[in-house]
Order: C-alpha cells, then structure tokens, then sequence
C-alpha cells in the first residue's frame, strides 16, 4: 500500500493530499486515525478530492470544492426538508419553519460557494478543464438538484394538506401575517404563516443558486442576452453548448423555474385583492 493510501492508524503512514510536495510544513495529511476524523466521516469527505498530482489544471481543486460543496448542502436541505413534511404532519408548525429555515440558511452556503467561482475561476482555465471532462458531464445529472425538486413537490403537498387540514386558505396566511391584533389562541394561521415565509426564504435561495449559475455560465461559455442577435437569444444557432450538447439557453429557462411554484399564486391573489383590475370597467 502506498504512503498516500495507507490508512492513518497511529503509528502508520498518513494520506496525503499534496504527495509531492518537498516542504513538509505544506504537506496536507489527514486521516490520522483521529476519532474526529472518524466520527465526521471527514477521511472518506477529503478522498473525494483529487490528490494534487491528479488535477488536470491547478483550478480543478477549486471547482470541484464548490461541487461538493454544493451536493453537501443540497443533501443536508433535502434532510431538513423531509422533516420539515414531517412536522407539517404532526401540526408542530414551528418545528417546520425552523427546519425550512435551517434548509434555507444551508441554500445560502451553496450560493456563496458559487460565488467563488463566479469570483475566482478564470474563463481560460474553465475552457482548459472542460476539454478533459467526458461527455455527458452535465449539472443536469446532480443528484442534489434532482431530488431538491421531487422533494420540494411532496413538501408542498404536504403544506397545502396542512392548510386544509386547520380550515384556511394560502391568501390567509398573508393576512396572518401582516395582522394588526393578536390572534385567537387555538388560531394555526399565524403559524402556518411562519411556514409560508419559510418556504419563500427556501425558494429564494435555490432561486440564487440558479441565477448565480446563469451567470456564471454567461461569464464563462458566453451567450448573455446583451450579445445576442436580433432573433433573440434562446433562439440563436451558434449559442454555446453543454457537454450533452445543448444549448445554454435551457441554462436561462431552468433559472426561472421556482422550488415551489403554487406558492406564488397567493402573492398574485393578495394584489388583486388590494389594486382593482384596471381593465374592469367600474
């Protein structure tokens, strides 16, 4: 067994990340047999990365850094979320928010992960890696985004059985919120409305996710609207293409897409319901 996969039991060689590396102050070594390593799993987590000797370009390491990143958090929202269902079931609502918020905060991570991308990758070294990359390589095969949807699907159902369950509708939960007396003691709306917020902070942060992707697509593959011809940009032939050899403009609709798009049907209900139709006649 080599000095860089030897498990690091005491008295044993340590797993390296930088094998070659000639001052040994700057040698990365983990899985040193610790039960901090062991109990957080962190040996498997670093073995995702490929060892230095391995990258294909020296910016390799920070974009696959921000990809797990990413999965990580998506996996720990989908967590929250199923338990969030869960409380919505069992009527403990604010349990819910406080999980859905949680989820939300850990949307957060994955954007300001992005965000160094969109920071610090240059476009060349994105162009260079992706000569590398096998076809089909694709963010369209993320485990994470994929089962964020589904879950989000079943969540919502889950939200609207809790509505119809305490006898109120979504448009209600706006009016809990914005009450201007307290409300009656067994009254659920105001914290179904926490719900409500909740899940709006949930989308918003996966909508981040998504624009901040839009962007960084435009700023590395090109094909931002500013550019594009007079046929409009989701209709140009020569936009840029995915490694499955699509055109980035399902990129643009994809970031238009909500988590939960019902939820948005109250916050057109309450307009309407505050500003008269202009194009009814009086």
């Amino acid at each position: 067994m080599s000095k860089q996969a030897q498990p690091g039991r005491p008295g044993t060689a340590r797993r390296t990340m930088n094998p070659e590396e000639r001052n040994r102050l700057f040698v990365y070594e983990y899985d040193r047999g610790s039960n901090y390593e062991e109990d957080t799993r962190l040996t498997a987590a670093l073995s995702a990365l490929l060892p230095e000797d391995g990258l294909v370009h020296p910016d390799q390491r920070l974009f696959q850094t921000v990809h797990l990143i990413t999965e990580y958090a998506w996996c720990e929202m989908h967590y929250e979320m199923r338990r969030a269902a869960e409380g919505l079931r069992e009527r403990d609502y604010l349990l819910a928010a406080q999980l859905l918020e949680r989820a939300a905060a850990m949307g957060d991570v994955a954007v300001r992960a992005l965000q160094a991308l969109l920071d610090f990758l240059p476009q060349e070294s994105l162009l260079l890696m992706r000569e590398t990359f096998p076809e089909n390589t694709t963010g369209l095969d993320s485990p994470g985004a994929r089962n964020l949807r589904r879950a989000a699907t079943a969540l919502w159902q889950e939200t609207e059985a809790a509505v119809a369950r305490e006898g109120i509708g979504v448009r209600e939960l706006i009016t809990a919120q914005g009450r201007a007396a307290s409300p009656a003691r067994e009254d659920r709306a105001p914290d179904l409305a926490l719900v409500r917020q909740a899940l709006l902070r949930l989308d918003g942060a996966v909508a981040a996710w998504k624009h901040h992707h839009l962007r960084l697509v435009w700023s590395q593959l090109g094909g931002h609207p500013e550019t594009a011809a007079s046929a409009g940009p989701d209709t140009r032939e020569d936009l840029p293409k995915s490694l499955r050899g699509q055109s980035t403009a399902g990129v643009r609709a994809m970031a238009e897409r909500s988590l939960f798009p019902r939820l948005w049907d109250s916050v057109d209900d309450t307009y309407r319901a505050f500003v008269p139709d202009e194009q009814t006649p009086a």
